[in-house]
């Protein structure tokens, strides 16, 4: 080995160590998720769906000590994340955030998840892409899935800085691991007021039921689309929807219809090799123009992005078996 390899090796170490001294195994009564502590007054960021109306939350922390968590500093809802209050501060060190700047496309990350009895699990990855789904968040989507429970793990890149939070996520029956980064954490910890209650996190309400208009297309709607172009097409909508529904769900209507206006028109400006999806995109934007509400809006994209999905299902089903 080396000398360069070795110096790489013990830096690669360290920063475990360094991680691991700081993570938090959260217990959430039949569930668990990871967290890690941020600041020396013990604030511990977290995956906000996974800790959502949570009524007692235990934290686990690196030797052992158990202590409940009773108060919320802040909560992000249209970016998935929650910050915690540690009953007592300095129970673990704080991990220093890395820079704003993002990894980029194959570049390496390890995910760090906490567990119980046992050492903390280190995945390696590689950045598949950086998703820019509006000007209100970008995020990076893994080369591989995640657990449900390693959502809250800190994500660190080759040199051992923290750059997000990894997160598993679900989109239209497709599991995706993705990673908040750190330029959505720092504000909250600047912005957070006094601390709330655990009914912080709660769900929001449901709204009433809603007629859908789900658009039935025929497979010839894709006739001529090469496959690897339907797999993009399917994945930047289910991206969007998989952002985009628990945007909508946390009241962020707006927010939720404006990122999928944003994929309706990235979609139609780059996807000319296939023009039925063109079509029907346009098509689902001219139905929002006769639409003064928000809700309605999105609604209409979101019926037309599953007409889309469904269509592409059958569309693959419809494929000779390589």
């Amino acid at each position: 080995m080396s000398d360069d390899d070795q110096a790489r090796r013990a830096r690669a170490e360290e920063a475990l160590r360094r991680t691991s001294a700081s993570l938090v195994l959260l217990e959430l009564g039949g569930h668990t998720a990871t967290g890690f502590v941020i600041s020396s007054e013990g604030h511990v960021v977290t995956s906000l769906h996974a800790v959502a109306s949570a009524r007692a939350i235990t934290a686990v922390l690196p030797d052992g000590l158990r202590s409940p968590v009773v108060q919320v500093a802040a909560v992000d809802e249209r970016r998935d994340l929650a910050i915690l209050c540690l009953s007592v501060p300095d129970l673990a060190p704080a991990l220093p955030l890395g820079p704003a700047t993002l990894p980029r496309e194959g570049e390496a990350l390890h995910v760090v998840q906490a567990h119980a009895n046992r050492p903390p699990e280190t995945r390696a990855l590689e950045v598949r892409a950086v998703q820019v789904l509006g000007d209100w968040l970008t995020l990076l989507e893994l080369s591989r899935t995640l657990p449900e429970d390693a959502s809250g793990s800190p994500a660190l890149d080759a040199r051992g800085q923290v750059v997000g939070l990894a997160t598993a996520a679900l989109a239209n029956g497709r599991a995706l691991g993705l990673v908040i980064p750190v330029r959505y954490i720092t504000p909250l910890l600047k912005t957070s007021g006094p601390p709330r209650p655990l009914s912080a996190l709660d769900a929001p309400r449901q709204r009433a039921a809603r007629v859908r208009q789900v658009p039935q297309h025929p497979v010839g709607l894709l006739e001529g689309c090469a496959m690897p172009a339907v797999e993009s097409v399917a994945t930047l909508l289910g991206q969007a929807i998989n952002v985009g529904a628990p945007a909508y769900n946390r009241g962020d209507v707006e927010g939720c219809y404006r990122l999928y206006a944003h994929t309706a028109e990235q979609l139609i400006d780059e996807r000319d090799d296939c023009p039925g999806v063109q079509r029907a995109l346009r098509d689902g934007l001219l139905r929002c123009e006769g639409l003064r509400d928000a809700e309605d809006r999105a609604w209409a994209l979101r019926d037309t992005f599953d007409g889309l999905m469904d269509v592409i299902g059958r569309w693959r089903q419809s494929r000779p078996t390589p």
